[in-house]
């Protein structure tokens, strides 16, 4: 038998022995690539290089507080500023001052508890023949009526009193006229008590 015809012989499946051995080579060799690539698994990417934070803005300070104007009371302001303040414009233009006027913002300075402004100007309005404002001060003074919540006086005063209701009365206020026959009745119990400026104020009675 020829060599030709060996190798043409097939195994007991039919396939020759030479094309076996290729096939087995192939299989051998398809295995050792599926080994060598790598699964579809994804490996996790490396982490983005952190970026700079925007620089932050810098935040605005406080705003600066405008100036304090002339009639707020500060440390620097002195008790009756402001009521001079309004006596020079009431006699601004060489004319007659408005008594009425300045009684008007005595009573507004009042009410704000500007008691030291607001004294000056009844005393102001009072010597300009305001009636009204002669009786206000007559009572911020007066024992019975007197309060340091609104006078700026340290203690009742009868000799005040007394000025400024006659001031008062003279003007025709008629209050003014009760209030000193009841700051006399006063005056005289305390004279009898042996209050010696009790006594002195008597003298000056009429």
């Amino acid at each position: 038998m020829s060599m030709e015809d060996e190798r043409t012989i097939k195994d007991g499946n039919g396939i020759p022995p030479r094309a076996k051995a290729l096939m087995v080579l192939v299989a051998v060799i398809t295995l050792v690539a599926i080994w060598l690539v790598p699964g579809d698994k994804k490996g996790t990417p490396p982490a983005l290089p952190e970026m700079a934070s925007p620089p932050q803005a810098e935040q605005p300070g406080p705003l600066p507080l405008p100036p304090l104007s002339e009639n707020e009371g500060t440390a620097q302001q002195h008790e009756g500023d402001r009521a001079r303040a309004i006596v020079a414009e009431l006699r601004a233009g060489n004319t007659e001052p408005d008594s009425g006027e300045a009684f008007a913002r005595a009573e507004q300075l009042q009410s704000e508890g500007q008691l030291a402004d607001a004294y000056l100007l009844y005393r102001f309005a009072a010597r300009q023949g305001h009636a009204q404002a002669a009786l206000v001060l007559g009572t911020q003074a007066d024992p019975a009526f007197y309060t340091s919540e609104t006078s700026v006086l340290p203690g009742p005063d009868p000799q005040q009193a007394y000025r400024w209701y006659r001031a008062a009365a003279a003007a025709g206020n008629e209050e003014a006229v009760t209030r000193l026959q009841q700051l006399r009745e006063h005056v005289e119990q305390s004279a009898v008590d042996g209050n010696a400026a009790a006594r002195r104020l008597m003298l000056q009675w009429r």
